[in-house]
């Protein structure tokens, strides 16, 4: 687990607000499958106080994400 100023060196995000989106660097990207079943996710946007609406597929898309089954 990184604490948090590992967290905002990794990703540019604060704990918290961490998304997938605008990383500085390329890192691996994993959507449960179980996102399939809502028409639209509200994940962090990059700050604690920040959310963006989007739909689960898209957003896979967008960042490249691999699907998997983490209850598996």
């Amino acid at each position: 687990m990184l604490d948090g100023e590992q967290v905002l060196a990794a990703t540019s995000h604060p704990p918290g607000g961490v998304c997938p989106f605008g990383l500085p660097a390329p890192l691996p990207v994993y959507c449960d499958v179980t996102l399939r079943a809502f028409d639209e996710v509200v994940p962090a946007a990059g700050a604690t106080n920040a959310a963006v609406r989007i739909a689960p597929q898209r957003m896979a898309d967008l960042v490249s994400a691999k699907w998997v089954d983490v209850c598996q």
